[in-house]
């Protein structure tokens, strides 16, 4: 596997001289962060603005933009889970208004005077004037997340005590609008962090990126695994920059160093050990190096189809490693990665639908140093 530097990695941040390494938003060339240059990019700014940044960094300019460009690419990669959630919030909520109100329902009386808050009715008046037409579609597009977030406040228990369900079909037997609020008024704060180029550093970033992927799963288990394969949030929370630097972090550092050397002669016996047991993985070693690992879930597989082949009595000296190894799903589920590599590009191994483990290898002697199970993490 490849150990070039990606455009997520960055280098050490120097900035006693004229150019500091920090990696820029989409780029990894160096970028010239002289007494001139940082003079110009604050007042752009803004010294307020930046000041955020810099307290951020100890009052160190170039890591402080570092830090501000960590943001952007961190703000960008919430464009597209925040619009689908977004999106798909406002037609769960067209739906269930078609429903009660019509076809018309942004012009309907009783849902105009006697559902909406003055608040709704006022942002519903003036997305209409900003369609500047009365078709439905229209005024829908012009109509915010506040909009449809606050339909789920207290003050609309009654339009959702039997439409929740109706717009989320997710939602588990006694869930419904309160839910869905709690929801929508985390996402909504942070759209609007986005939408204003604010600071969402400080933010919980990975609870609220599950919290957009709960309320699409709650409307449609398709659209959220779409979503969840196209997003790169969780890989630019991967980025953010460190004072020291951050080198690119290594498969054998992540690597679970319990476990357990075997041969292709060894008996399950030996894997049977009291002190196997606690391994995470068994890995099988021949005159070439690595030839395969086994988990303990491919153990347990095997065992129990022999016992059921043999009327329930197995006896573990009679099979060896080589036995399990002779599965062609256990053979295909093994990766013997460098030890030096990417963990990153280890975890997209893991991700593919055969791998089951990997095996981290001193490239010197190819003996191996640690495994990575796909059950470990979720990936």
């Amino acid at each position: 596997m490849s150990t070039a530097r990606s455009k997520s990695q960055w280098g050490q941040f120097d900035c006693s001289g004229k150019v500091c390494t920090a990696a820029m938003a989409e780029s990894q060339v160096p970028y010239p962060y002289d007494a001139a240059t940082i003079a110009s990019l604050k007042a752009s700014l803004s010294e307020p603005r930046f000041a955020t940044y810099l307290a951020k960094a100890r009052g160190n300019e170039a890591f402080a933009f570092a830090l501000y460009l960590y943001n952007a690419r961190l703000a960008k990669s919430f464009l597209f889970p925040l619009s689908v959630a977004e999106v798909t919030l406002r037609n769960a909520v067209d739906g269930v208004l078609l429903q009660l109100f019509g076809a018309a329902w942004h012009q309907d009386a009783n849902f105009r005077d006697t559902v909406l808050t003055p608040e709704s009715l006022s942002a519903l008046d003036k997305a209409m004037q900003r369609a500047r037409s009365i078709e439905r579609s229209k005024v829908i597009a012009e109509l915010t997340f506040d909009f449809w977030s606050n339909l789920f406040r207290n003050e609309y228990a009654d339009l959702w005590r039997t439409k929740a369900n109706v717009a989320f079909p997710g939602l588990a037997h006694g869930e419904g609008r309160h839910e869905i609020q709690s929801l929508v008024r985390e996402i909504n704060r942070l759209r609007n962090r986005v939408a204003h180029h604010e600071p969402i550093l400080d933010m919980n970033v990975p609870d609220l990126h599950s919290k957009i992927i709960k309320l699409v799963e709650l409307r449609s288990k398709v659209t959220v695994d779409w979503m969840r394969h196209h997003s790169t949030v969780s890989v630019v929370m991967r980025t953010r920059p460190n004072l020291a630097g951050s080198a690119p972090v290594t498969l054998a550092s992540r690597a679970d160093q319990r476990f357990e050397i075997v041969e292709r002669t060894s008996t399950l016996v030996r894997l049977a050990r009291e002190k196997a047991q606690t391994c995470a993985a068994f890995v099988c070693i021949d005159e070439g190096g690595v030839a395969g690992a086994i988990t303990h879930q491919q153990l347990a597989h095997y065992i129990a189809t022999k016992a059921l082949e043999m009327d329930g009595v197995i006896d573990l000296g009679d099979h060896t490693v080589s036995d399990i190894l002779n599965n062609p799903a256990v053979a295909d589920g093994f990766r013997a990665v460098l030890a030096g590599s990417s963990f990153f590009d280890a975890v997209k191994i893991l991700k593919e639908p055969k791998t089951r483990v990997v095996v981290a290898v001193n490239p010197d002697d190819g003996a191996p140093v640690g495994v990575v199970l796909r059950a470990h993490r979720r990936y």
